[in-house]
């Protein structure tokens, strides 16, 4: 039952580029009309079929290779999920089973585009699965994922996903070299285990909010007049 389980992990490192400011603004996928790429996601783990911790691997994906556009990576789930089961009929292996994940730390990293470029270090990702199966065979997965980060310049990161799916797992399938490798806890490519998929329909918010100074003393002296 945990085939294509943990498919998702989000997921974003690219070649260093010159630093520009990021630009303050909300960004949609190509799928959905605009600029940013699509992905390919893993999830690696240190068994084939489990095995704590997991850490999450994503790459942007533009038909023939990943990583031009961004990365997101290395965050890490220690924690194991709890499946839900309320609509899964365990005597006709018929249903859906819902999985959730959290991922700690990680990075991130644009390349140049619309969105200007630049780094930064992930907050949490969080990670809903829901897995279809037809006579205890799975059939299809589904993810949705949120994650939030901190440019180094202290613009705020938001990047979500509505629409993740599983393509598959060892020790059913060889992970393909246009999906992004098997990540160690150090995010090093070491593993040999894991899950991948596709990650689509993205929304992407990065915001620069310009923080609130204080009043100096003359505006505080009209105050009380």
């Amino acid at each position: 039952m945990k085939k294509f389980a943990t498919a998702f992990a989000l997921v974003l490192l690219v070649p260093a580029l010159a630093a520009a400011a990021p630009v303050p603004g909300t960004y949609r996928s190509v799928d959905l009309g605009g600029t940013l790429l699509t992905a390919h996601s893993s999830t690696s783990r240190v068994f084939p079929n489990s095995g704590l911790p997991q850490v999450f691997h994503v790459q942007s994906w533009d038909g023939s290779s990943l990583g031009t556009q961004y990365t997101i990576a290395c965050g890490i789930q220690t924690v194991a999920f709890v499946p839900d089961s309320s609509f899964y009929n365990v005597g006709t292996g018929n249903g859906t089973i819902r999985y959730h994940q959290e991922f700690n730390g990680g990075t991130f990293t644009f390349a140049p585009g619309a969105w200007g470029d630049g780094s930064g270090t992930l907050n949490l990702t969080v990670v809903d699965i829901q897995v279809t199966f037809v006579s205890f065979t799975p059939v299809a997965s589904r993810a949705n994922i949120v994650t939030t980060g901190t440019f180094s310049n202290g613009c705020a990161l938001r990047y979500a996903v509505g629409n993740g799916s599983g393509v598959c797992e060892t020790p059913f399938c060889t992970l393909p070299a246009t999906y992004p490798a098997f990540l160690d806890t150090n995010c090093l490519p070491t593993r040999q285990y894991g899950t991948w998929g596709n990650v689509n329909e993205i929304q992407m918010n990065i915001d620069c909010a310009t923080p609130t100074h204080p009043s100096t003393w003359g505006q505080l002296k009209t105050l009380y007049r």
